[in-house]
């Protein structure tokens, strides 16, 4: 048997260890104490049968803190370092196309200034052409004595001129100049339009010249003036040169369709040789004739045939290919 020496509630139930009713703990009785009539009887307290106050849970209490953990965080991992390579080939890369470029450009251009270059070979005789036309009409304002002339141009830039292949040779237009070849030992004159502008009396008529491939006619090639034809014969006179090794000049006259000799061939150090560009000049005042290269005078003769007027022309003899440019008739 129990007992609860709080309040002597006793037990039976050995089982138990605490009072059911204030939990102290039980201790173990062997049976009653004896009787003692003696004895004064002690009653307990009366033992508080009010019920224990119940802990409420607030909410508004807050948590107790939550203890550290017992294991360390991981560190973040370190940031991995960007290598530098792709960049430098990329940047390689790009460098590479712009070279690329500009060697496709440069070979364009190249090309571009290689067919420029043969049109500009083709131009440079015409400009030297017109030089020495400016430097000859510069002389010719110092020498002549007329003033107030008007001045024709042709510089072959209008297909007016006759052209085609014959059995006397060939003549046709090629960049903005007048091409002419005969055929071997002959010769072929072409005349100009039969218009006014054309007609040469008391005119002062140049044209510049040249030989296209430096091998120049050697029975010459020149100026004509004073060109007609009757009963379809040539008739006029005629300058010629030739620009080869030893360049010299002569004069020749057709009549009734025959060639024959005014002036010899005459030795002039005036005449450029080779493809240079030449310019023959004419003066007619009346029946007289006077004759320049490039703006040097060389020789006069008289107008023993009276031909008086007349259109200009052009001459070239032999297998040798030359150009004719900038016509010019002052009046």
């Amino acid at each position: 048997m129990k007992r609860c020496p709080q309040c002597n509630r006793t037990y039976t139930d050995d089982a138990l260890s605490f009072c059911l009713d204030d939990g102290s703990p039980l201790i173990s009785t062997s049976g009653p104490p004896a009787s003692d009539p003696g004895a004064t009887m002690a009653y307990p307290q009366p033992r508080d049968t009010s019920p224990q106050a119940t802990i409420a849970y607030n909410p508004q209490t807050p948590p107790p803190p939550t203890p550290p953990p017992s294991w360390s965080p991981m560190p973040p991992p370190a940031p991995t370092k960007r290598s530098v390579w792709p960049w430098l080939l990329g940047i390689g890369a790009v460098l590479v196309i712009l070279g690329i470029g500009v060697v496709i450009l440069v070979v364009v251009i190249a090309s571009m200034t290689n067919t420029n270059n043969s049109n500009s070979n083709n131009n440079n005789s015409r400009a030297a052409n017109r030089n020495t036309n400016k430097n000859a009409n510069s002389d010719d304002a110092n020498t002549n004595p007329r003033s107030n002339l008007s001045t024709f141009t042709d510089d072959f830039s209008a297909k007016s001129w006759g052209t085609g292949e014959s059995q006397y040779g060939n003549i046709w237009y090629q960049d903005e100049e007048y091409h002419m070849h005969a055929t071997k030992g002959g010769y072929i004159v072409m005349y100009a339009p039969d218009k006014k502008e054309y007609y040469d009396k008391d005119a002062t008529v140049r044209v510049g010249l040249r030989s296209i491939d430096g091998a120049p006619p050697v029975t010459g090639y020149g100026l004509v003036v004073h060109g007609e034809k009757k009963d379809g014969k040539l008739e006029d006179y005629g300058f010629l040169i030739y620009n080869g090794n030893d360049p010299k000049y002569k004069i020749v006259v057709h009549k009734a369709g025959a060639e024959t000799k005014v002036a010899d061939w005459t030795p002039m150090s005036t005449i450029r040789t080779g493809t240079a560009p030449n310019q023959l000049e004419v003066r007619i005042r009346e029946t007289k004739l006077d004759f320049y290269i490039n703006g040097q005078f060389v020789t006069s003769i008289t107008d023993d045939a009276n031909y008086k007027t007349g259109r200009v022309g052009l001459y070239t003899s032999d297998t040798g290919e030359v150009a004719f440019d900038d016509l010019e008739i002052s009046k």
